[in-house]
């Protein structure tokens, strides 16, 4: 019961309506017939230009727009209601009969049309309008239905960062890019230590908080267009792309300084965290030959403690240097 009334209460909403179109009797007309025959609250433009800026400026449920500026100008138009304002629903006043003649109008992103001539039909405006607003909602939510399936599917939910799936797509697309650009693309690999010891004598929910926390450093060290994922129970990879040796270097550096940060305050309660971290970089390279590198550098410093205090480098013909 209270769920159809508010599909009720939903369904009587106030629609705002901006008019563009640049004949001011068919704009009188078309106010006269909403204004009759519901609750509307319409604006209006008469070029592209007036209507971006009300777009910009408002808040607006469905543009009625005529056809004439809608092909003429509906690129602009177009891609304005695409990308800043897709809520917004487009119905074409049309001035032919010859229904085919708006089939390329509708390509360009309306959800429907009318004939000028029909506005005269008691309700056919209305219906097509709320039919817009419906339909242009209904996609919406399923656009976001299907990013949040996306996401969901590349994100490691222990943590919130990507997923091994999602990681290994990315270190392709990265070293994809590298060998296209000549430029470099470095991966640091993050392993904590003790994860299994402290299970058995702790229990999970604390392991598991050990790799939430270290994730959460991790997080924090990295660029906007660094990729962080967890790629395994308690191991984490970087994407560094357009990054060299030195900066993934000083990445790596900088993770070990904060997580040795959070155990000696924020987390000086806690079991601490250990990490061990590898680096490598590469230009022309696969990205198994980059994983490697990285994982190797990795089994090389078990025993050293977090912070890369010991370095070496050397370069393999035609795969990542590594540090």
């Amino acid at each position: 019961m209270a769920s159809k009334a508010a599909a009720i209460a939903e369904r009587k909403r106030v629609l705002r309506i901006l008019i563009i179109d640049s004949d001011l009797d068919d704009v009188r007309r078309v106010r006269e017939h909403l204004a009759a025959g519901g609750d509307f609250v319409t604006h209006a433009a008469r070029t592209v230009d007036e209507a971006r800026t009300l777009l910009d400026g408002g808040l607006f449920d469905v543009a009625l727009v005529d056809s004439g500026i809608w092909t003429s100008q509906g690129s602009d138009l177009a891609r304005h209601l695409r990308e800043r304002r897709n809520d917004v629903a487009v119905v074409l006043l049309t001035s032919d009969e010859n229904e085919r003649d708006a089939l390329p109008a509708l390509k360009l992103g309306a959800h429907d049309f009318i004939s000028k001539s029909h506005l005269e039909e008691g309700g056919q405006l209305i219906l097509r309008i709320e039919g817009a607003y419906d339909e242009n909602r209904s996609l919406r939510r399923r656009d976001t239905m299907v990013r949040w399936l996306e996401r969901e599917a590349r994100t490691d939910h222990l943590t919130g960062l990507y997923n091994r799936h999602a990681f290994d797509e990315r270190l392709r697309e990265a070293c994809q890019k590298a060998r296209e650009e000549r430029r470099p693309v470095t991966l640091v690999m993050v392993d904590i230590c003790g994860t299994r010891i402290v299970n058995e004598v702790h229990g999970h929910d604390i392991g598991d908080d050990m790799i939430r926390r270290a994730a959460l450093g991790i997080a924090r060290c990295i660029r906007g267009a660094d990729t962080a994922a967890r790629i395994g129970g308690d191991d984490f990879g970087i994407i560094i792309p357009d990054g060299d040796l030195a900066l993934g270097r000083l990445i790596a550096r900088r993770i070990a300084q904060e997580i040795e940060r959070l155990n000696s305050s924020e987390w000086l309660d806690q079991v601490p965290v250990t990490l061990t971290l590898g680096v490598a970089s590469g230009v022309s390279c696969e990205p198994g030959e980059l994983f490697a590198a990285a994982d190797q550098q990795l089994s090389d410093h078990k025993t050293v403690r977090p912070m890369i205090s010991v370095l070496r480098m050397h370069e393999e013909s035609n795969g990542p240097f590594v540090a």
